[in-house]
């Protein structure tokens, strides 16, 4: 197995095809997987949507391309009274409502708000309940499992569906007998395994820790906070600072924008976006990574930050989110070209992370020759420089040992 495909061996989730009537892809129904790729077992449901939607958006995976198509997820009756999933780009996803989810009011209203915001609901696994009545008119989509109940025998149930304009898929058709019966119902959509099971999608799972996440929920909640707040308290997590500009870059949001920095990123995400996917991550994490390498990131982050600083040429914040993602190869182990594909980085800070290009890039390289004791390097410095790189270097050191404190308590 080659390196990079062993790096991407994580399960992120699985994908079941859905077909048109021609059999041609229509789009996918994500499912949780978590340890065990052949079923999902999980004992809270809206972990294993909200680890599945954060998988989607800021996972690293080589399906890229393959993933950028209409989504179904399966959302709970909490998920969706709250506003965490909102951050997605109505135009990618169809909104689930399973089959065992309570239907109230305050339900309903919800489904009729997020409607109004250009979302597409389905309902899955149709159970013909006068509850769902109140529904059926923010629905685009019933999905009817004709493996559980023949479609013959419900047939003026699916007439009055069709004749509310709603479009129809058929879930669990197992031979082509039923396949061919539900085309003749009329039937839209077709999905099971006589036509396509599972696919596992595998890659690298990216997850911030859940205290860091918290505390950046609840810095969000302060309505006086600044960008320039939240993204100091974002650069301070390398994964978190990563999942921010991955999120520019993922199949769902649909913002995909070029920046200079994670403040950048941050204002193109906009502090509403954030403080819902921030909602997603604390209830998706569980990984606290190694601090003694986040340590070390940092403080090659916080160093060329302050070197830029002082030249007076070169951004600050730029070269603070070059050092940042110059190390996050060994953090996140993937190989830093596979990384690169991941995040919207303009093409001069990819240059300056990968070649020491332009004068960022040479902030770095000096960074990188402290920091690893490349002695013979440092001495062709001016000896000005090289006391002012000394000193910013322990200076950073300082600061990422008292951030690391404060992120582990």
């Amino acid at each position: 197995m080659d390196a990079v495909t062993d790096t991407f061996n994580e399960l992120l989730m699985a994908q079941q095809p859905i077909f048109d009537r021609h059999k041609s892809l229509f789009g996918y129904e994500l499912l949780f997987r978590g340890d065990h790729e052949g079923e999902a077992l999980f004992q809270n449901p809206e972990v294993a949507t909200s680890q599945v939607l954060v998988n989607l958006c800021m996972g690293i995976s080589t399906l890229n391309a393959q993933l950028r198509q209409p989504f179904f997820v399966n959302m709970t009756t909490e998920l969706v009274l709250s506003d965490a999933f909102f951050p997605i780009s109505p135009d990618t996803v169809y909104i689930e409502i399973l089959e065992d989810q309570q239907i109230t009011p305050a339900f309903i209203a919800a489904v009729k708000r997020w409607h109004e915001h250009g979302f597409r609901f389905v309902l899955d696994d149709y159970q013909y309940s006068e509850s769902y009545q109140p529904l059926l008119p923010f629905m685009s989509m019933v999905k009817i499992d004709v493996l559980a109940t023949n479609p013959l025998s419900i047939r003026p149930e699916i007439e009055r569906l069709q004749a509310l304009g709603l479009a129809l898929v058929a879930e669990k058709i197992e031979d082509q007998d039923m396949f061919s019966c539900c085309v003749e119902l009329g039937f839209d959509y077709f999905q099971g395994y006589f036509l396509s099971r599972p696919e596992v999608i595998k890659g690298k799972r990216v997850a911030a820790d859940s205290q860091s996440a918290l505390r950046l929920l609840n810095a969000l909640q302060d309505v006086e906070v600044s960008i320039d707040d939240i993204s100091e308290l974002v650069a301070q997590t390398p994964a978190l600072s990563f999942q921010m500009l991955r999120l520019l870059n993922s199949p769902v949001v649909g913002l995909a924008k070029a920046v200079a920095s994670i403040k950048e990123a941050i204002t193109y995400l906009g502090l509403v976006q954030l403080k819902r996917w921030s909602m997603l991550i604390t209830l998706s994490s569980n990984n606290n990574g190694d601090p003694e390498s986040v340590s070390r990131l940092l403080a090659r982050a916080r160093c060329c930050e302050l070197l830029a600083k002082r030249s007076g040429r070169v951004n600050a914040e730029e070269a603070f989110t070059v050092g940042l993602m110059s190390g996050m190869d060994t953090v996140l182990q993937v190989p830093m070209l596979e990384l690169l594909k991941q995040v919207t980085l303009s093409d001069g800070l990819q240059d300056a992370i990968l070649k020491h290009s332009g004068d960022i890039g040479k902030v770095l390289y000096s960074v990188e020759c402290v920091e690893q004791g490349r002695l013979e390097k440092l001495e062709r410095f001016p000896e000005s420089l090289r006391v002012s790189i000394n000193a910013c270097y322990f200076e950073s050191l300082a600061w990422a040992r008292e951030v690391i404190q404060v992120l582990q308590k």
